[in-house]
């Protein structure tokens, strides 16, 4: 590891960290997008930490500004679903970005406008992203956003972000499996053909991508034999719907089933880890 990309991550994290949290903990104050608040922001953050590490062990062209702009645009990259959860939210995360630092007055960051662009093109995933990650190529603040992005979406915390996302874009329970299984493991494909150089990273989150695989592919069978999916609280379907009505905190539920009760307390573990 490039014994530099330490003293990178917390001068970047002195400077920005702390008013950058504020602002998304206060947007997301009344939003009924959980999933996707201030603390999913700090989940990318340490994401994007571990891949800047990581990156930083075989490509020379990691510098400041880099751990900067992936830094600022990851606290802003989802800060457009305050008002829309739908594919434009990056597009007004960029401009939220954009006014943010005229209405404070800012200095902008040495690379401002890739900042902005990796914002608005963070959810269009296609291989073009990983580009950077090689040896030859200077790391992109899109690329490393989108990543970690991706990796956040795994696992007992990606069960529950695709589920409130989908149901929030009006998927039915009856498609909900099917479209998220087919969406993650094109994700999660992507994912292993970019990053080749980074074996510990792909090799950890398959697990969690297997995990989620696995408990969508249980809601399916689940759900098809069920003939009023909506009225269901035990096992897979039973979370989704905990889920889909709001009530996925601990003191709103009863008698769950071991299924259901076991995935929250799984999912609270991990939340407050990830807050770390």
């Amino acid at each position: 590891m490039n014994a530099e990309i330490e003293i990178w991550i917390d001068r970047a994290e002195t400077a920005w960290l702390d008013i950058l949290y504020s602002n998304a903990a206060q947007l997301f104050q009344n939003s009924t997008l959980p999933s996707h608040d201030h603390s999913h922001h700090m989940r990318v953050w340490n994401l994007g930490k571990t891949i800047l590490r990581e990156l930083s062990t075989f490509n020379p062209d990691c510098s400041y500004p880099l751990v900067e702009g992936v830094l600022i645009a990851t606290f802003f990259h989802d800060l457009g679903m305050v008002y829309s959860s739908r594919e434009d939210h990056g597009k007004l995360g960029s401009d939220l970005c954009h006014t943010w630092f005229s209405k404070w007055n800012k200095n902008l960051p040495e690379r401002f406008q890739e900042i902005l662009r990796a914002i608005e093109l963070h959810d269009q995933k296609n291989l073009q992203i990983y580009a950077s990650f090689s040896r030859e190529n200077p790391p992109e603040i899109l690329g490393i956003l989108s990543v970690a992005d991706d990796l956040e979406a795994l696992g007992t915390i990606g069960i529950y972000r695709y589920a409130e996302i989908y149901l929030q874009r009006g998927i039915p329970l009856e498609e909900l499996g099917e479209r998220i299984l087919v969406n993650a493991a094109t994700r999660f494909k992507n994912l292993s053909a970019g990053c080749k150089l980074c074996p510990s990273i792909i090799e950890k989150y398959r697990r969690e991508y297997e995990e989620l695989c696995l408990f969508f592919e249980q809601y399916r069978r689940q759900i098809a034999v069920t003939s009023d999916a909506k009225t269901i609280f035990s096992g897979h379907l039973g979370v989704i719907n905990y889920i889909r009505t709001g009530h996925a905190d601990q003191s709103s539920r009863e008698q769950e089933d071991s299924i259901v009760s076991d995935y929250f307390k799984k999912l609270d573990y991990e939340l407050a880890q990830a807050r770390l």
